[in-house]
């Protein structure tokens, strides 16, 4: 979901590299974060589509340039405080390989997506917006206070999944409600932030049992060091248990079929996973859900 994490569905981090240009060019679609900026993409659209409202593409185009910035917020913090580093071609990791161009793609799209904010006046409340600025870059980037410095967000223990999942749901879901003046506090709403909050909480546990080894060598307390890894499966498994039981209550005809499906086939990715998966399954099956999701609910609706 290279050390580089941020919020949402992490990335990865050490991936062999790859010579083909089919190869390459899935590897910058996967590790400069443009598949998973896409998913959000996709995941506002089908928003719009489940609200039976007219698809806003300003609104869907800065959830992914937001996305990929957010995403790409270490690269940028690392060439800030470092501007003079070296590009390390020897390393395996694509991203420490490609920090720079990681970090120019992440100033662009904060640029552009600043644009598209003013531009198309997008109604999202500054507060709630600001408040999820703050969580991503307190996610990423450590803080200093009187002298001292503060971790970052991620390093708090069993918090980081709850995070990822509530600034996805909040984007995903609410902004574009909110940018068509829906009232984000009725029920229908509410239930639909619901199921959001609670599918890709599912899948943000996997990132949690990919980093198993990794976490426990760094002391990191997540719910794969707290409960096991099994326990960790089962978990993800009850949420998309709940996911689809929220979704068969709200739903009816082929949008509860769409919605049941993408939860039984996201429960195959989480009864398949483990700590010892390669990083590309977690790479393109977990976050490829959230895609699936969507592309169910856009051929059922369009």
């Amino acid at each position: 979901m290279s050390q580089n994490r941020s919020i949402g569905i992490e990335k990865h981090r050490a991936v062999p590299p790859l010579h083909t240009l089919p190869e390459q060019v899935l590897n910058s679609l996967l590790y400069s974060s443009v598949f998973i900026s896409c998913c959000g993409f996709c995941l506002t659209v089908e928003t719009y589509k489940l609200a039976k409202l007219p698809v806003s593409l300003p609104m869907a185009l800065f959830v992914f340039l937001a996305t990929l910035f957010t995403y790409n917020l270490s690269s940028v913090q690392s060439l800030l405080r470092r501007p003079q580093q070296r590009k390390s071609k020897q390393s395996d990791a694509w991203a420490q390989r490609h920090k720079k161009s990681m970090a120019l793609l992440g100033l662009v799209s904060i640029s552009a997506a600043a644009g598209l904010y003013f531009y198309f006046d997008l109604h999202i409340n500054r507060w709630l917006m600001l408040h999820l600025a703050l969580i991503s870059i307190g996610y990423t980037v450590p803080v200093g206070y009187k002298s001292r410095k503060v971790r970052p967000l991620r390093s708090v223990p069993l918090l980081k999944v709850f995070l990822i999942a509530y600034v996805w749901a909040v984007v995903t879901a609410l902004f574009p409600l909110m940018d068509t003046g829906l009232q984000v506090w009725a029920h229908q709403a509410l239930l639909l932030f619901a199921r959001r909050f609670l599918f890709i909480l599912a899948l943000a546990l996997l990132f949690d049992i990919r980093d198993y080894t990794y976490d426990r060598s760094t002391n990191t307390l997540t719910f794969p060091g707290l409960m096991g890894v099994r326990n960790t499966k089962l978990l993800s498994l009850v949420l998309l248990l709940l996911y689809v039981i929220i979704s068969v209550s709200t739903e009816t005809g082929p949008v509860q079929i769409a919605l049941v499906a993408s939860g039984l086939s996201s429960a195959l990715v989480v009864f398949f996973s483990s700590e010892h998966k390669p990083r590309i399954y977690y790479a393109l099956l977990a976050d490829g859900a959230m895609l699936l999701h969507a592309g169910l609910i856009y051929l059922t609706l369009r």
